[in-house]
């Protein structure tokens, strides 16, 4: 049932650095007890969300972040002049306290304790089918809707599977995420967005108080210059959002999202601006991105021909799917990248450290691998970032792109930015002692030790 693990920093006054411990992040409800909600609501409630026709109404999207606060006005006024008010969880108790109708209160979690937040007087319930039954019992006008996960629909009756006429919702596990898919698939494509701070702000979680929240462990995490305090939940949702919305608008949809956090902070982000770090952040919440690993496809070559064992890092880990093969053969990964948002949920909990490799790098190891990171470098630091690798390892497999590269126009930047032929590389490990080279077309291949 572990989800993640996630590094947590603990600062010591007395101390020069920060403490580091890896924190395990479990699911809030087994996944047992979550297939075991869908089979039982599915077969009792028959009233399933399916698709609708286009409508010009706009939809507010109304999530708990605390700066809801500092839109009140702009809410109401998107209200009377027709808008379609849909809101998460407490915040649809939020907006009926602030004079705001709720058309749509929508819920996903799968905590009994969710019932609570139930708001008897929004005029519909959107309800996830995984949500614990006591919840789905307190709504009045409940419409259910399935998640996309996968086996959702092994768990929905047979028949009605057979029949079809209802939608699945993509958003995985983020409510609000889910929220616009919802809204998208009645006929939505106006969508104004409130509330998705995905950050603390004053010490506060949510616009209001919300008891089941109290505990939730947070992180730091940085962005644009600035320190956010988050939750595991929050970061995910800043990541699907991205992904979601990119995909929401090339299905025609119209994005204004309102407010102050870090999801909004990304979201509108300058990309010109941003630093490096924050590019390569940003490019990791799209799944575009990580469609392609290259380490992954040519980590079986290296160790049958370069015969490593034991400890190896991976520098510049990417996706982690080098590792996972390297776990595999026997070997001791250690994952070196820019971005923690890097690595696939299936090499969540290995060995990881977010580093910049233009600084000494900490550990030491006997093997090193590095693939398609080295033309990201910027020219100048490349013979430093050598240095720092090979301070650290007794040999390094490179894998070296000597093409433009093409993912960078996700987000409007250039990723490459070193992009030179094979003997221009090979004359940068002059230094060392260059066991194997081979140019490919688009990459070239060297083995360098000591």
């Amino acid at each position: 049932m572990l989800r993640e693990k996630v590094p947590v920093r603990y600062k010591n006054p007395h101390a020069s650095d920060d403490l580091i411990l890896g924190l395990d992040i479990i699911e809030n409800t087994p996944v047992e007890e979550i297939n075991g909600n869908i089979l039982e609501n599915s077969e009792i409630y028959k009233n399933w969300l399916q698709a609708e026709d286009d409508i010009p109404a706009p939809a507010i999207i109304i999530g708990g972040g605390d700066s809801i606060n500092d839109h009140i006005e702009e809410i109401q006024n998107l209200m009377y002049d027709g808008a379609i008010v849909f809101a998460l969880n407490g915040a649809s108790q939020w907006a009926r306290k602030n004079g705001i109708a709720v058309h749509y209160q929508v819920i996903l979690d799968a905590k009994e304790e969710t019932s609570d937040l139930v708001d008897s007087f929004a005029d519909e319930h959107l309800f996830a089918s995984q949500c614990h039954p006591a919840t789905l019992y307190a709504a009045e006008n409940l419409t259910l809707w399935h998640l996309n996960r996968p086996g959702t629909e092994e768990l929905l009756p047979p028949q009605r599977v057979r029949d079809g006429g209802y939608a699945l919702v993509g958003g995985d596990s983020s409510v609000g995420v889910c929220a616009l898919c919802v809204a998208f698939i009645k006929g939505h494509r106006d969508l104004h967005i409130f509330g998705f701070d995905t950050s603390y702000r004053g010490g506060k979680s949510h616009g209001y108080k919300q008891r089941i929240n109290a505990t939730m462990p947070t992180m730091k995490t940085g962005w644009a210059g600035k320190e956010y305090t988050i939750s595991l939940a929050m970061r995910d949702q800043c990541q699907n959002f991205m992904a979601y919305s990119a995909a929401l608008k090339e299905a025609g949809c119209n994005f204004n999202v309102y407010g102050e956090g870090l999801l909004q902070s990304v979201y509108h982000a300058d990309v010109d601006n941003l630093s490096e770090q924050d590019k390569y952040r940003l490019m990791w919440m799209f799944p575009a991105y990580r469609g392609v690993s290259p380490g992954e496809y040519i980590a079986e070559f290296y160790i049958e021909k370069f015969k490593p064992e034991g400890k190896i890092i991976d520098f510049g880990c990417g996706t982690g799917r080098a590792a996972i093969k390297f776990k595999a053969a026997g070997l001791e990964p250690l994952l070196i990248d820019f971005a923690g948002n890097c690595r696939d949920e299936e090499a969540a909990d290995f060995p990881f450290l977010e580093w910049d490799l233009t600084k000494e790098i900490p550990g030491k190891a006997v093997y090193g691998f590095c693939t398609d990171v080295m033309e990201h470098i910027p020219t100048q630091d490349v013979d430093l970032v050598i240095n720092n690798i090979m301070d650290t390892v007794d040999s390094c497999f490179f894998q070296i792109s000597t093409v433009d590269d093409v993912g960078g126009e996700l987000i409007g930047a250039t990723l490459h930015h070193t992009v030179k032929p094979h003997n221009w590389w090979k004359d940068k490990f002059k230094g060392y002692r260059v066991d194997f080279a081979q140019n490919l077309e688009m990459a070239s291949l060297f083995h360098v030790s000591h």
